[in-house]
C-alpha cells in the first residue's frame, strides 16, 4: 500500500499548484488545498487490492463563489479519470471518479470531495 500511496500522492500533486496532503491538513495548512484518502476495501478478484479513494478539495474565502474549488475537484476527476500506473510489482487502475459537493457550517468553506474505485493488480 505504501507504493500506491506514493503514486497517488504524486498524480494529485501534479494536477496544479495547489498543496495535497495525506489523511489530513496541517492547521496552518494555505487554503486551496487538497486532502487524500485510501481505504481499503474487499477486492472482487484473485491477486487484486481495491481501495476507495477519497479527494477532498478545499477552499475557503468571503467569496460566494466555488468556481475556483470546483475546478480543482474537476482537474482532479479528470487526472484520475486518464490514470494508469504500471511498475515492476503492480498494475494501478483507477475507475468511475466522480465529484460532490459536502456542505460546511461554516458558510467560508467550500469542499467538494473526488471519490472513485482504485484496483491494484499485483504480478504474480
Amino acid at each position: 500500500m505504501k507504493n500506491v500511496m506514493a503514486v497517488i500522492y504524486q498524480l494529485l500533486n501534479s494536477v496544479d499548484e495547489y498543496e495535497t496532503f495525506n489523511g489530513i491538513a496541517p492547521q496552518k495548512a494555505v487554503y486551496p488545498y487538497r486532502v487524500y484518502k485510501l481505504l481499503p476495501i474487499t477486492p472482487t478478484e484473485k491477486d487484486r487490492d481495491d481501495y476507495m479513494l477519497e479527494v477532498s478539495c478545499w477552499d475557503k474565502s468571503e467569496s460566494t463563489s466555488h468556481v475556483r474549488v470546483i475546478d480543482m475537484a474537476e482537474r482532479t476527476r479528470q487526472a484520475l479519470l486518464r490514470f494508469r500506473h504500471l511498475d515492476g510489482d503492480n498494475l494501478i487502475v483507477v475507475s468511475r471518479p466522480n465529484v460532490g459537493y459536502i456542505p460546511d457550517p461554516d458558510e467560508m468553506i467550500k469542499r467538494y470531495d473526488v471519490t472513485a474505485t482504485l484496483m491494484t493488480y499485483r504480478r504474480s
